[in-house]
């Protein structure tokens, strides 16, 4: 089980190859779209990797680094790995947010179950809780 990083110039290629079940990440959200997605992550704003297991992707996900005033933080912002057992990838994870610096991984789940499955698997807890008003 390892994470592979896509560089910018393979994410069309990736796409092809799966990377496009992003946009069910997508979906659940208002702020992005797939498409919108994909051309961040082309541009190198983001970061694509594909979850490994016996050189075949089994779930993709996307982070970038936020450098906040007290913390350096890993954020992934998108993950679709159906019944792939993200958390297996986990120390994977934990080893790149050290190489890029980082003291912490967030992530945002978009939904009370989503918060359960990583409360319960990672051990995470909230930051907070974040509420909206359109308008």
């Amino acid at each position: 089980m390892n994470l592979a990083i896509v560089a910018p110039q393979f994410i069309d290629k990736a796409w092809n190859d799966g990377a496009s079940c992003l946009e069910e990440a997508c979906a659940t959200v208002d702020e992005i779209t797939g498409s919108q997605l994909k051309l961040l992550l082309s541009r190198g704003e983001r970061t694509l990797v594909a979850l490994m297991d016996n050189d075949k992707p089994v779930g993709w996900g996307c982070w970038r680094v936020d450098q906040l005033p007290n913390v350096r933080v890993l954020h992934c912002t998108d993950l679709v790995a159906h019944n792939a057992h993200f958390e297996l990838f986990f120390d994977e994870l934990k080893k790149a947010a050290e190489y890029l610096g980082c003291s912490e991984i967030r992530y945002c789940p978009g939904s009370d179950s989503r918060a359960r499955l990583f409360a319960a698997k990672l051990k995470a807890e909230p930051v907070y809780t974040t509420y909206r008003v359109k308008l």
